[in-house]
């Protein structure tokens, strides 16, 4: 997905706050957060404080679960997954993401796409 024209939309944590968005609603605890693929809505990002990387916080669609997802600058120096521009998602859009433990434990997200919207009819 070439989304290289919009804007990015990746907060600072002060921006989020600000925005009325609540970090700390969002678990990023290792031993919560589940690993598979699963249907998320994507409700807002902010860099990282300390690391090159973006924290996405997204809903489980069927848990409702919060989640704190952290998405790091790869080897190229961008934030791409598969094709996907990961700073420049839209907030509140459905995703499919496919999250693994790496060799720490701390999940990690491998896949990301957006989900089609439903037909209304």
């Amino acid at each position: 997905m070439n989304t290289n024209h919009t804007p990015r939309t990746v907060l600072t944590y002060r921006a989020a706050l600000a925005a009325g968005h609540q970090p700390r609603e969002y678990s990023y605890d290792k031993d919560i957060i589940p690993t598979g693929e699963y249907h998320v809505i994507l409700d807002f990002m902010t860099w990282a404080m300390k690391l090159p990387a973006v924290d996405l916080y997204c809903t489980i669609r069927q848990t409702n679960q919060r989640i704190r997802l952290t998405f790091f600058l790869d080897k190229e120096r961008s934030y791409l997954l598969h094709g996907t521009d990961v700073t420049r998602l839209p907030f509140g859009i459905p995703l499919a993401v496919q999250v693994e433990h790496n060799t720490n434990g701390n999940p990690t997200l491998n896949k990301i796409s957006r989900l089609q919207a439903a037909a209304k009819t």
